[in-house]
């Protein structure tokens, strides 16, 4: 369709192959990351995304008597469903410094942006702990006094290092299943995401909900912490998680690598492009970890 090649330039030809792509990939870093979205962009998204999973998730434990574990693991997992749903395209939707560090260390952000995420989720895991002050029902009892503040605190039976290491195996699961659903081995397997996400927060939340809290995010350790006043072993939930964190994503790295175009799991489908013959980056295309779900009908 552009004719020979060597009768348009090349900034011609990216200027039309873009034109004609709707899947992302022919932007100039092949659109990785939601690279439409600024930095700042993606800080107030993750801001807003991690106040309201402080605030959501803790409401559901204000209720008196005190809901029991399965309630606040499936509500907890659903409001992560819910958040990845609404921040996905925006962020990625870490809401977690776990995830983030895991995303820098796989190359998913760059180093400078995840640093700013991280500020951002911190701020607004501060902003949910306060709203949730506002909004929970008077304390009737000390355990709905203790459920209002949020506190992630080890369980009176746990030592101190066995709660870092629970927390550790909390975060490196929450990273191998970013790791894997980052893998260009499984870019086509993108439409459930905040479903399944959702379901891994809840299954380790009920894992280890009665043992740590299974905070598996600083962010939400913190926020609550910080206004109550309360640091009692906020340690356990920034080195248990970030350690694990970083120790699975080395070793998926290492172990498990895949180029950026490796075979995916399933059939790949029409391109995404308004004219597959027309674009100029149609292979891109195709591979791009974005490119299902964003395909025009024919």
């Amino acid at each position: 369709m552009f004719g020979n090649s060597r009768d348009v330039s090349s900034e011609e030809r990216g200027s039309l192959s873009r034109l004609a792509c709707v899947c992302g990939a022919c932007e100039p870093d092949g659109g990785k990351d939601n690279a439409s979205s600024s930095v700042w962009q993606m800080a107030a998204a993750e801001a807003l995304g991690t106040a309201l999973l402080v605030l959501l998730s803790c409401l559901a434990a204000c209720s008196a008597p005190a809901a029991p574990l399965l309630h606040r693991a499936l509500a907890g997992g659903l409001v992560v469903t819910l958040l990845v749903q609404c921040f996905d395209h925006i962020s990625c939707a870490f809401l977690n410094p776990t995830v983030t560090l895991a995303a820098a260390l796989r190359g998913r952000v760059a180093r400078g942006a995840a640093a700013a995420l991280v500020g951002a989720q911190l701020a607004g895991a501060c902003a949910g702990a306060g709203a949730l002050r506002l909004l929970a029902p008077p304390a009737q009892d000390e355990a709905t006094a203790a459920a209002a503040l949020c506190l992630t605190l080890p369980a009176d039976n746990i030592s101190v290092y066995k709660a870092v290491a629970i927390e550790a195996v909390l975060g490196g699961c929450l990273a191998l299943a970013n790791c894997a659903s980052w893998d260009a081995r499984n870019r086509l397997i993108t439409d459930s995401w905040p479903a399944r996400i959702g379901l891994i927060v809840a299954g380790l939340s009920l894992v280890a909900g009665e043992l740590t809290g299974a905070s598996m995010n600083p962010a939400r350790s913190f926020g609550p912490a910080l206004w109550a006043a309360n640091f009692d072993r906020q340690w356990v939930y920034w080195v248990g998680p970030l350690s694990g964190s970083l120790l699975c994503s080395v070793l998926y790295s290492c172990v498990w690598p895949a180029a950026p175009h490796a075979a995916a799991r399933a059939h790949p489908g029409p391109c995404a492009c308004a004219s597959p013959g027309a674009c100029a980056c149609a292979r891109r295309c195709r591979a791009h970890p974005h490119a299902v779900g964003k395909q025009r009908p024919v």
